[in-house]
């Protein structure tokens, strides 16, 4: 009888473990597809993205995990019945409730560890996840420019539109606006002929030297007044533009 029951569990091992991996799988990248865009364009270290991943896995495995039994469970006896191998059992004196027996005593120690899987690991892993996710978030990417196009050069209080940017000659400006709303009490446009763009040594800020232009401004409470300021040369400078990743410790987080 101990041969049948070793039998039976092998005849469920390689279609679980087989199942298991395929499905963890699929949603794993399905996830992580839906997570990309998050992840590319930060200056992540491949530490982090490694822990992101890794993290990723243990709620996909509590979704996937029942699924594989519910695979190994069907393979199985679906394959020992088209095989007359339950047949041949049965004529043998084995009864159906024996050959269930096996499947029935793994189901079960499949359920403890679930039960203390779904209750330990994976609140503790999913919170981790979740405290990666928004230091990652924080990170903002690096700054790059379009030509053509009003980038988001510090979101909600400054925006910057170039006519043409000259890519060999890396900063350099021409036919430029910026737009500033970050004051909520007064709207301002600059305008410069050409410009320079340079990252500080701190490399989070950045310099905008820009070169004979103007500057327009209105109070948002008296829209019919207008200032005009014209220059030769004016430098602008935008902190916190950019930053690297900084982990959280996720035991001071809140839950």
């Amino acid at each position: 009888m101990k041969i049948i029951n070793r039998y039976v569990i092998k005849e469920h091992v390689g279609p679980f473990i087989f199942a298991l991996s395929a499905l963890t799988s699929l949603l794993l990248l399905q996830y992580i597809a839906r997570k990309f865009g998050d992840l590319v364009g930060r200056g992540l270290s491949w530490q982090v993205i490694t822990e992101f991943m890794l993290l990723s896995i243990p709620f996909t495995v509590a979704m996937t995990l029942p699924m594989a039994v519910l695979v190994a469970v069907l393979h199985a006896f679906s394959r020992m019945a088209s095989e007359n191998e339950i047949t041949a059992l049965k004529a043998g004196g084995i009864s159906t409730r024996s050959l269930m027996r096996p499947a029935l005593v793994g189901s079960v120690l499949l359920a403890m560890f679930m039960l203390w899987f779904n209750d330990q690991v994976l609140p503790r892993t999913n919170h981790e996840l979740a405290t990666l996710q928004i230091a990652i978030l924080r990170t903002k990417p690096s700054f790059a420019l379009k030509e053509q196009v009003i980038n988001g050069i510090k979101e909600g209080q400054l925006y910057l539109r170039a006519g043409y940017i000259d890519r060999e000659q890396s900063g350099r400006l021409r036919d430029v606006t910026i737009y500033d709303v970050s004051d909520a009490s007064r709207r301002r446009t600059i305008f410069g002929d050409s410009g320079f763009l340079a990252f500080a040594p701190n490399k989070k800020d950045i310099l905008l030297h820009l070169y004979h232009g103007w500057m327009m401004s209105s109070p948002t409470n008296q829209p019919e007044q207008l200032n005009r300021i014209y220059y030769r040369e004016n430098e602008l400078k935008v902190r916190d533009v950019a930053n690297s990743f900084q982990s959280i410790d996720a035991d001071t987080a809140s839950k």
